[in-house]
C-alpha cells in the first residue's frame, strides 16, 4: 500500500496561517484607527451649519477652519518647533558621546553608571515640577524656551542613552582599530567610521527626543505662563477646555498639531526599525 505525500505540508499550512493571522490583526487595528481619523478630517472640512450631519463627505467643503488654525497657532507652532528641536539637539549632544563611552570603552563603574542613569526612567517626573519651577524662577529661565529644553533632559536623555548604548555595544569590536591602522586617530575614527554606521540609531534618538518635546503637555503647561512662550499643546488644551467649543475648529487644530510628528515618523521609520532591531 503506497503512501501519498500531502498536497500541502504541515509547515506550509502553519506559514499560511501565520501570514493570514498577521493580516487579520492588521485589518483589525486599521478598522479601529482609520474610521475615527477619517471622520475627524471630515469634520475639520465642514461649515458650522453642517457639523452634526451624519455624512462622511460634507456637501460643502471649506478650508476656513485651517485658515483660522494657522491664524491662532502660528506662534505656538513655532514655539513648539523650537522647543522640540532644541530638546533633540541637546539630548543628542549629551547622549552620543556618553553612549559611545559606556558602550565601547572599559572603565571602572561603567555598568553601575549606566544602570543608575536608566533608573531615572522609573522616577515619576511629575514630582520634578515644583523643584524645577522654583529653580528656574531663581535663575531666570522660567517661561523660556531654553528652560523647557533643560527641563526635558532628565527623562529624554536616559531613554536616548539606552538606545544608543545598545547600538554602539553591538557594533564589531575592531572598527576603531581598523580605522587607526589607516591613519585615523581615536577621535577621527569615531567621527568618520562609528557615527556614519550609527546613523539609524542617531536619527531614531533625534526623532524620539523631538517627539517628546513636541507632544509634552505637563512641563509645557507648568513651566510657561501663557504669555511669551506658549506651546501648541497648551493652546490646544485651553481651547478644548473652553466654554464655547467649535468642533470644526478643534478637529482642524488637532490635525495641524499632529501632522509634524507624523511626517517626521514617516521619514524616520526605517531608521527606527534598524535602531530597535539591534
Amino acid at each position: 500500500m503506497s503512501t501519498r505525500t500531502p498536497f500541502v505540508s504541515r509547515k506550509r499550512l502553519y506559514d499560511l496561517g501565520f501570514v493570514l493571522g498577521k493580516y487579520l490583526l492588521l485589518l483589525f487595528f486599521l478598522s479601529i484607527i482609520v474610521p475615527p481619523f477619517v471622520y475627524v478630517v471630515s469634520v475639520s472640512l465642514r461649515t458650522p451649519e453642517a457639523i452634526w450631519e451624519i455624512t462622511l463627505i460634507p456637501d460643502t467643503i471649506t478650508f476656513q477652519n485651517y485658515a483660522n488654525v494657522f491664524d491662532e497657532f502660528s506662534d505656538p507652532l513655532v514655539d513648539s518647533f523650537l522647543i522640540a528641536t532644541g530638546t533633540a539637539l541637546i539630548s543628542m549632544a549629551i547622549t552620543i558621546p556618553s553612549a559611545y563611552a559606556i558602550g565601547r570603552k572599559q572603565f571602572p563603574g561603567r555598568k553601575a553608571a549606566f544602570y543608575t542613569i536608566i533608573l531615572a526612567l522609573l522616577f515619576p517626573h511629575i514630582l520634578l515640577i515644583i523643584p524645577i519651577s522654583d529653580i528656574w524662577n531663581a535663575i531666570g529661565i522660567y517661561n523660556t524656551i531654553p528652560g523647557l529644553w533643560l527641563a526635558y533632559q532628565p527623562f529624554v536623555t536616559p531613554f536616548s542613552l539606552w538606545i544608543l548604548r545598545d547600538f554602539f555595544e553591538n557594533l564589531p569590536p575592531n572598527l576603531e582599530e581598523a580605522a587607526q591602522v589607516y591613519g585615523c586617530t581615536e577621535f577621527t575614527a569615531f567621527i568618520r567610521v562609528i557615527l556614519p554606521i550609527s546613523a539609524p540609531a542617531v536619527v531614531a534618538v533625534g526623532f524620539l527626543a523631538f517627539l517628546a518635546g513636541w507632544n509634552d503637555f505637563l512641563f509645557a503647561n507648568f513651566l510657561t505662563t501663557g504669555t511669551g512662550v506658549e506651546p501648541a499643546t497648551v493652546v490646544l488644551f485651553k481651547n478644548v477646555g473652553g466654554e464655547l467649543q467649535f468642533w470644526e475648529n478643534l478637529t482642524a487644530q488637532a490635525l495641524v498639531v499632529g501632522v509634524p510628528p507624523a511626517v517626521l515618523y514617516i521619514g524616520a521609520r526605517r531608521y527606527l526599525a534598524k535602531a530597535f532591531a539591534v
